[in-house]
């Protein structure tokens, strides 16, 4: 973990998948004055990253090729098979990077997904970095969000200003990659875990007929407070309808929370429970629904 001030950036980065993480980093790294090389299929995410100054470019081969040596590619897509698939795809970066240049992972994937990529990757001639990432898209642009760091120490090393300026708290949590995975996973089933208690718990101050302002004020600032709990339920009771994250990512994550717990020889009770609500959630449609929405869905699964 650091603290760390960002430095001023003097290299170009790619960034291949922006989203909301995704362009929340790519608008910090050039607010700090950073030129960034960008790659996105949504129209109005290459609006979104021309305007701000990043060089678009049509195919994820297109910018491999833009990037000098020693480059860091920074992949924010959903999953794993994007990830295999604008790597080694048609028009895939891979064929295009070459020994000295470095992949850093940010999505929630398996860990077993992870290695196995890195040591493609590696094979190839190229570094990895396991780097899942965790804050939501303002403090991704803010450079306040956290990022999972798994990779050796010479890469971390070299890499470190560059993380330090994307993000704060930088974690090095291992030498092994997988682990900033594994510790993703762990991250995102207490959150899935956090949102579902307290949306549950506020559907039961509703009913007792409490101010659920006035309730959540007092769970902020006592025994019950989450960091997701404040984010989301603030949206949630201010009836905002932008998607941040979509429901969908959380059921894909505590699902992958749930495999990753049993390949351990555990089963997290509560983790199933929360799996289970956002998979419910999901199967009745509402997977492009911001996850707040899990308030609106326990009022639904507990009629009055």
């Amino acid at each position: 973990m650091s603290s760390a001030l960002p430095p001023q950036p003097t290299h170009p980065l790619g960034f291949i998948g922006t989203g909301n993480m995704g362009m929340g980093m790519l608008r910090r790294w050039v607010e700090l004055g950073g030129s960034a090389h960008f790659c996105d299929i949504d129209a109005l995410r290459q609006a979104e990253g021309v305007a701000l100054g990043a060089t678009l470019h049509a195919t994820p081969a297109e910018l491999a090729r833009a990037l000098p040596p020693n480059a860091l590619l920074i992949i924010t897509v959903v999953s794993a098979a994007q990830v295999h698939d604008v790597l080694w795809g048609d028009q895939g970066a891979a064929g295009e990077l070459s020994p000295g240049h470095t992949v850093m992972l940010c999505p929630t994937i398996s860990p077993e997904d992870t290695q196995a990529i890195a040591d493609k990757l590696l094979q190839e001639g190229v570094r990895c970095i396991d780097a899942p990432m965790s804050g939501g898209p303002v403090r991704a642009a803010q450079g306040t969000m956290s990022l999972m760091v798994a990779c050796s120490a010479p890469d971390f090393a070299h890499h470190q200003p560059t993380l330090h300026a994307l993000a704060n708290p930088v974690f090095h949590v291992s030498q092994r990659v997988g682990d900033g995975a594994r510790t993703k996973l762990v991250n995102n089933l207490l959150a899935g875990i956090q949102l579902v208690g307290v949306s549950e718990v506020l559907v039961m101050a509703e009913r007792m007929g409490l101010n659920l302002q006035n309730t959540l004020s007092v769970i902020e600032q006592s025994s019950g407070q989450s960091w997701i709990g404040s984010n989301r339920m603030h949206r949630a009771l201010a009836g905002a309808n932008d998607v941040q994250a979509h429901m969908s990512l959380l059921a894909k994550d505590t699902g992958l929370a749930l495999d990753a717990a049993e390949r351990a020889g555990m089963a997290p009770q509560m983790g199933h429970r929360a799996a289970a609500a956002f998979a419910a959630a999901l199967a009745a449609g509402w997977a492009e629904r911001d996850d707040s929405a899990m308030l609106a869905w326990i009022r639904q699964t507990f009629p009055r």
